[in-house]
């Protein structure tokens, strides 16, 4: 079996838990239900819970009730941030994946109610694996480090910097290492603690995790270079295409470099090197 085919085999297993939870909202009222079914099922490549979830296997961890909860919370914050994202408020976006966004579906203000049901439904999942996990510390230290990375300290500031007028080096840095990379660190982070690691991987798996969502967003950046603004704040409208490539590939080596430390981590390997040379 190659890559793609491991990739898509993680991805349906995700899915599937995905689709199992969807009952979860039938007791939402019906218009808030609907759209936050709509945004956590319009596709997407699920990059976030499969880290968090290899990342755990990595270290040994079993995929039990209280994982599957934690790659849930991760998804549902991702998607609560895409939401927002999107509103006419922040990029006014018509489109999210090929369809409708969706405040354009469903409202703005059912959208944004759908992101802050989805937001603390986040909370909750990982709350209750506390309560079902073998190992109640790991489930509260990796529940603490999404939690931070999701506020003023990750996504949320990440995203004020993207709004300000500011476009330096030290800008982009800052949002591509929040507003994108801080969920990525943070499941990798989580799924380190989860599956048992000790204090020398989690280190090793931060730099990994700082690595891997710098490069997610410049690879980002080069795909989206004839369809974004030149007024966005990005590397590659700060320094160019070359230069951009070059970033890409030094910061691939580097998080690469980290894995090559550890026996176990050949799926994650062949993730970042896919991911990194990736058409869409």
């Amino acid at each position: 079996m190659n890559f793609t085919e491991e990739y898509a085999k993680r991805k349906d297993e995700f899915e599937n838990y995905l689709h199992g939870f969807a009952n979860e909202f039938l007791n939402y009222p019906k218009q808030l239900g609907d759209a936050v079914l709509y945004a956590l099922t319009s596709g997407g490549k699920r990059l976030r819970p499969i880290l968090f979830l290899e990342t755990l296997r990595m270290f040994g961890g079993k995929v039990n009730a209280a994982a599957v909860n934690f790659a849930l919370a991760i998804e549902c914050i991702h998607t609560y941030s895409l939401i927002h994202d999107d509103l006419p408020c922040m990029d006014n976006d018509d489109l999210r994946r090929g369809k409708p966004t969706c405040h354009k579906k469903f409202g703005e203000a059912n959208a944004l109610l759908a992101g802050d049901a989805l937001l603390n439904l986040a909370y909750e999942l990982m709350l209750c694996a506390m309560a079902i996990g073998n190992k109640p510390e790991n489930c509260l230290k990796a529940a603490a480090c999404i939690a931070s990375a999701a506020g003023g300290n990750g996504m949320v500031g990440g995203q004020t910097c993207d709004l300000s007028d500011s476009v330096t080096k030290e800008s982009i840095d800052y949002i591509y290492s929040h507003k994108t990379g801080a969920l990525i660190k943070a499941a990798v982070r989580a799924g380190a603690i989860m599956g048992g690691a000790d204090e020398s991987d989690l280190k090793r798996m931060d730099i990994f995790g700082e690595n891997f969502g710098y490069c997610f967003q410049l690879k980002d950046d080069l795909l989206d270079k004839d369809t974004e603004s030149a007024e966005k704040k990005t590397y590659l409208n700060l320094y160019g295409e070359d230069k951009t490539a070059a970033k890409l590939k030094e910061k691939t080596v580097e998080a690469l470099k980290i894995l090559q430390e550890i026996d176990t981590s050949e799926f994650l390997t062949e993730l970042t090197a896919n991911f990194m040379e990736r058409m869409e």
